[in-house]
């Protein structure tokens, strides 16, 4: 058995040991070196920089392993397998901007399910009870392969679905579409029942629908079981991001649900792998990547504490070459979480550059500008008439 595979085995996504580290440690190095035998491109960018395997001989050597900038996902496939091979491709865009393309062959596609459910179970947030699901996320009639729709979709597996409803779906044209006041009535149906309730997605979509339900009076307590998991960020609706405190606050008293029932997660479609916040609202790195920060510009490693570019490893996906990842993020790592979770967590610190990196939750927001719209225009229409 591969390392890669002894490493998927392991049952605790969130406990660092010895043994973990090693398998990490080696099935990086299966990883890096299936890439470099197998993409051109990456073999040429690790003879450019004269990388050589035999420099890297502990877990801390292996930000030595050279890195693409996530990037460059957007403007080539660079696939390490067959184009045969791929079962699935996903993308980071929206309805503008070029796309990153990540795809993968079923052992990894296979992996990143794992992955995923492992990290669930860990934090204790898998179920055998049926609930009702409201996502604030694209549904499959208008996700047009985003990434994000799919995480949101599979964030929806883990308990048994009642009903299924997305936030943001088909309009009588076929176009995505989001109403607020539709949202509220699915609340509403859904509180005449005993079942949990499970809320997942875009942080703004859920954050506006509460400051309606506010506005409008209206409250709902929906049972100690329920679940929000947010997945996508705030993106081009920074300007509206308020703290988690805020957040939980408002989902406290409008919804009766308990900020120890609100998780958070970080990810992005050229990485793959979820970060999940625990009850102090810290993202912790699973066993499945490893994170170093680095300085802009001369890319030296920086230490607990500092802020820099977020470089994130993971090994599972052997169709591209997205092992070693440059993120556009400014991050800062701390250790010893107060939660107990050993290894490192993740404070995030917004985006590099200028321009904003254009993911599918940009576009995701402007239905919200675009629902505000439509609302102004019908109460003109009725102060006219």
């Amino acid at each position: 058995m591969r390392y890669i595979d002894k490493l998927f085995e392991l049952e605790d996504a969130l406990n660092h040991t010895s043994e973990s580290e090693n398998l990490f440690f080696e099935a990086m190095k299966e990883a890096a070196l299936y890439h470099y035998k197998h993409n051109e491109v990456y073999k040429n960018i690790c003879d450019n920089e004269n990388f050589s395997f035999n420099d890297v001989k502990t877990i801390d050597d292996l930000y030595k392993v050279p890195h693409i900038i996530a990037d460059a996902f957007k403007w080539h496939d660079l696939l390490s397998v067959d184009k045969q091979d791929i079962v699935a491709t996903y993308t980071s865009s929206g309805t503008s901007g070029q796309k990153s393309h990540i795809s993968w062959d079923i052992d990894s596609k296979k992996r990143q399910d794992k992955m995923r459910e492992k990290i669930m179970q860990t934090y204790g947030l898998i179920s055998n009870e049926e609930v009702n699901y409201l996502i604030f996320a694209y549904s499959p009639a208008v996700s047009e392969g985003k990434g994000a729709a799919h995480a949101h979709q599979m964030y929806a597996t883990f308990a048994p679905a009642k009903r299924k409803v997305f936030a943001i779906d088909a309009d009588a044209n076929a176009k995505a579409s989001f109403s607020e006041e539709r949202c509220v009535k699915f609340f509403e149906t859904f509180s005449k029942e005993d079942n949990a309730l499970r809320i997942i997605g875009f942080p703004a979509f859920i954050y506006e629908t509460l400051l309606y339900m506010k506005e409008k009076g209206i409250k709902f307590d929906f049972p100690k079981k329920s679940l929000i998991i947010l997945a996508g960020g705030w993106k081009s609706a920074q300007d509206k991001a308020i703290s988690f405190s805020e957040f939980a606050s408002l989902t406290k008293e409008y919804l009766g649900i308990d900020s120890l029932q609100i998780r958070d997660i970080y990810g992005f479609v050229e990485h793959g792998v979820p970060y999940v916040t625990c009850e102090y609202n810290h993202f912790h790195v699973p066993i499945y990547s490893k994170v170093f920060i680095r300085k802009p510009g001369t890319l030296d490693l920086l230490e607990d504490g500092k802020k820099g570019l977020l470089h994130v490893m993971s090994p599972y996906n052997y169709a591209q070459p997205a092992h070693s990842i440059l993120a556009t993020d400014y991050a800062i790592t701390y250790s010893d979480c107060p939660c107990g979770i050993k290894g490192k967590y993740i404070v995030l610190k917004g985006r590099a550059g200028l321009k904003k990196h254009e993911g599918c939750a940009i576009s995701a927001t402007e239905l919200i500008r675009e629902s505000k719209r439509k609302d102004e225009e019908q109460q003109k229409r009725i102060c006219n008439v």
